[in-house]
């Protein structure tokens, strides 16, 4: 993350966003564009925001912040969908992930190398009792939801800082799936394994340099310049 007077040099809106050089969660209050985000609008891939369903505003603008910082590419932010009705899982009062998935591929934009969407629904695959987000692995498309990370352990509403946290590192952790990342056993690396909460809410949010160097290898392979000074080793 590059700061300039105490501005984010990236990301020209009011956003929530993590700092990795003051080490925690700020505000952008940039005041005009900044020569990179400049140069990330002038290329022609993107990553697509696709809300489905009604997801908060301020949530949606976390994701794509976070997303155009760590990875370095342009975030687009799309109208929201509805959520296809084959992920309804009656029995279950879930959504399963993978109708979803397979919708994305339909709804992502022949500019956008890859596209994430967002819900505020309880998501689950088949072998799992539930999710925070469910990824294609090198391909193209993510899936994740608010349902869980807004909620505490007595089922209410966290405050929106603890939230944002929480669905940033989500946001990021599976899209970087989508980029080939596996899991990682390193200690403090985003790419870990987070099933519960708690260990969401543990991991900071940056990737070791092990998680680094195969991002940059999977960029070479895509053809899209590397600028990573915020994924962070």
């Amino acid at each position: 993350m590059a700061l300039e007077d105490g501005h984010c040099t990236i990301c020209t809106s009011s956003t929530y966003f993590w700092d990795t050089t003051l080490e925690g969660w700020s505000i952008c209050e940039a005041l005009s564009p900044c020569p990179l985000q400049a140069e990330m609008k002038s290329e022609e891939k993107i990553i697509a925001v696709q809300p489905f369903g009604h997801v908060r505003g301020d949530v949606v603008e976390v994701i794509a912040s976070n997303l155009e910082i760590f990875f370095q590419i342009r975030t687009e932010v799309f109208p929201e969908q509805p959520i296809p009705d084959k992920a309804h899982n009656p029995r279950r009062g879930q959504y399963n992930c993978y109708p979803i998935l397979k919708s994305l591929g339909t709804l992502r934009p022949e500019h956008a190398i890859k596209i994430i969407g967002v819900t505020d629904v309880d998501l689950f695959i088949p072998i799992l009792t539930y999710v925070f987000g469910e990824a294609e692995m090198g391909g193209n498309a993510t899936v994740i939801s608010t349902y869980r990370p807004a909620r505490g352990k007595d089922r209410q509403l966290v405050p929106s800082k603890l939230l944002f946290e929480r669905i940033a590192k989500i946001a990021v952790h599976e899209m970087a799936h989508t980029f080939r990342l596996a899991h990682c056993k390193e200690d403090g690396c985003l790419m870990g394994s987070f099933p519960v909460l708690g260990h969401v809410d543990e991991q900071p949010i940056r990737f070791c340099r092990y998680c680094v160097t195969f991002l940059k290898d999977e960029y070479e392979n895509l053809d899209i310049p590397w600028r990573h000074d915020v994924a962070n080793q």
